[in-house]
């Protein structure tokens, strides 16, 4: 019998309750890494980014400890608002934020995830975990 090959989580299907804590992690984790490059960029380049990284670090500490859709939806909030300002800042409308759009869709399709989890996790799968 051939195996299936499992998609990486943040493609995949959410079918169990196991597949959302995955999604779960693996944005969060995702999310502390944005934090650090934020935080880093923002203590040698622009000291205004560190609010940006002070928030993603907390909201993904908040989605990781206790899978909170308020997390997930503010840190969507968040990676939306990023992504409008690289768009600005790509069309030379700001000079706030940086360029790299792919960057930022990569961020807003965690966010996404990250919703559907949540709210899965504490709607169709809150059985699953009595």
């Amino acid at each position: 019998m051939e195996e299936k090959k499992k998609k990486s989580s943040m493609f995949a299907k959410i079918e169990s309750r196991d597949d959302a804590l995955k999604v779960i992690k693996d944005a969060s984790i995702g999310f502390f890494f944005i934090a650090v490059l934020q935080a880093g960029l923002g203590f040698f380049i622009a000291p205004s980014l560190m609010i940006d990284a002070v928030l993603y670090a907390i909201l993904a500490g908040v989605l990781l400890k206790w899978k909170s859709r308020i997390a997930a939806v503010l840190l969507l909030l968040l990676a939306g608002g990023a992504l409008v300002m690289t768009f600005l800042n790509t069309i030379g409308a700001t000079a706030m934020g940086g360029s790299n759009i792919i960057l930022g869709l990569v961020i807003l399709w965690a966010a996404v995830r990250a919703v559907e989890a949540t709210s899965r996790l504490h709607g169709e799968f809150a059985e699953e975990s009595q």
